[in-house]
């Protein structure tokens, strides 16, 4: 009871000013023709940067894919989980228009090996290039960003290694970010 409690007002805490998304995503180059189009999710915290609407600094603390293989006979690169630390540009002086987003970080790399001798994960650099548009929807100032994202996990062993191309759809869901004007 305590334990469901606890998460109940970390979770509330959380979504004050959480964002979350979805993206539908395709591997591309090395053994790429060996998944199927993905899916993943994210969950960010935007954070203002120098008190400005149209530039932030967001820290992605679950940025997940899944690349299902096409046979269950071949190895394959089935997915990763990463954590990111990016800035986000608005080119105009809201938070209202087209973005750019570059992003560095931490990633672990999930490989699916027919023979199990193998370790099923490595740790990879993640980085990712997302561009799109961000239109303002409510009177919270709540945003929806329709983004294309570009991602490259470097690992030291290629067979780790995923690069993918996503598009994504976030809503930022600010319960409690009243304007000043009410």
């Amino acid at each position: 009871m305590k334990k469901n409690l606890c998460l109940l007002v970390l979770g509330l805490f959380f979504s004050t000013s959480a964002n979350s998304q979805l993206m539908i995503s395709k591997r591309i180059g090395k053994n790429s023709e060996n998944s199927k189009l993905g899916y993943g999710t994210f969950f960010y915290f935007d954070f203002p940067f120098r008190n400005a609407e149209n530039k932030s600094i967001r820290l992605e603390i679950l940025d997940a894919a899944v690349f299902p293989r096409k046979t269950s006979t071949i190895d394959n690169q089935i997915g990763y989980v990463s954590i990111k630390l990016g800035y986000k540009h608005v080119f105009s002086d809201t938070k209202t228009g087209f973005y750019i987003e570059p992003q560095v970080g931490h990633c672990q790399t999930i490989v699916s090996y027919t023979n199990i001798d193998r370790p099923a994960y490595g740790n990879a650099i993640a980085l990712a290039l997302e561009t799109g548009y961000s239109i303002e929807v409510g009177q919270k100032g709540s945003t929806i960003d329709l983004g294309l994202k570009y991602e490259n996990d470097i690992a030291s062993s290629s067979d780790y290694s995923v690069s993918s191309i996503g598009f994504r759809v976030s809503y930022s869901f600010r319960l409690f970010n009243w304007n000043s004007g009410y």
